[in-house]
């Protein structure tokens, strides 16, 4: 009997701060989309996200960090923006270059990986 099965390593990669997930994968999505659209509302809307949960994720961030990844300022008429600082922008290139080591490293071992 063949198996054909496909089997596949699989990762997901996060950074803690304190025990608590400062940024992975959902996060750091989240801050590329407040960089795109320049507006916190607009970002979880895209991401099927609600204001609340994103908000919530932000806010856990930006205390968790050294400082501010992201700068919210209240809008009256037509809403708030939402700006990525200086530190938010070296957190994502930073978890960038993580991830795309990560990719690598699983992409060895799954060519290793064959029973």
């Amino acid at each position: 009997m063949i198996n054909k099965n496909t089997y596949k390593i699989k990762g997901r990669i996060w950074i803690e701060i304190n025990n608590e997930t400062f940024i992975g994968g959902g996060k750091a999505r989240l801050l590329r989309k407040i960089a795109e659209l320049g507006s916190l509302r607009k970002a979880a809307a895209e991401m099927n996200l609600s204001y609340r949960q994103a908000w919530y994720s932000l806010n856990q961030m930006n205390k968790a960090g050294k400082e501010p990844l992201i700068i919210l300022k209240r809008g009256g008429k037509h809403g708030g923006i939402a700006q990525i600082t200086t530190f938010g922008k070296l957190i994502l290139t930073q978890f960038k270059k993580i991830e795309n080591d990560f990719d690598k490293f699983l992409d060895l071992h799954n060519n290793r990986f064959n029973f």
